[in-house]
């Protein structure tokens, strides 16, 4: 195996361990490394009903979830926010019918409310 400066000093605790903006998914998934090659942990996506509700969204006909986001959230990059309050095996399919209702939700273990 080839040594690779980066990867040791990510290795070592030198370099910082994970430098995804704070609006990411991924901005508290650790990177680990095995065999010095270091690799994004994994995110795991919370139980919906541990996500306490901001409010509600019916569908409408061009709806888009970093519209959605932009609107509720404040910003377009938090779209998976959404994905995460309201369960489907591909986030297009949350806007896809119109009419259906999406739960807009907070973070997982937001001081003030409640877990489920």
């Amino acid at each position: 195996m080839t040594y690779d400066p980066l990867q040791a000093l990510i290795a070592a605790g030198a370099v910082p361990a994970n430098s995804f903006p704070p609006n990411s998914r991924y901005a508290a998934t650790p990177v680990k490394v095995h065999e010095g090659i270091a690799y994004l942990g994994r995110r795991l996506v919370p139980q919906p009903d541990r996500l306490g509700t901001l409010g509600e969204h019916a569908v409408v006909e061009g709806d888009r979830l970093d519209n959605l986001s932009a609107r509720y959230l404040g910003d377009p990059e938090l779209w998976w926010r959404i994905a995460d309050g309201n369960p489907a095996g591909h986030p297009d399919e949350l806007t896809a019918t119109v009419g259906a209702r999406l739960r807009i939700t907070t973070q997982e273990g937001m001081p003030g409310v409640p877990d489920a």
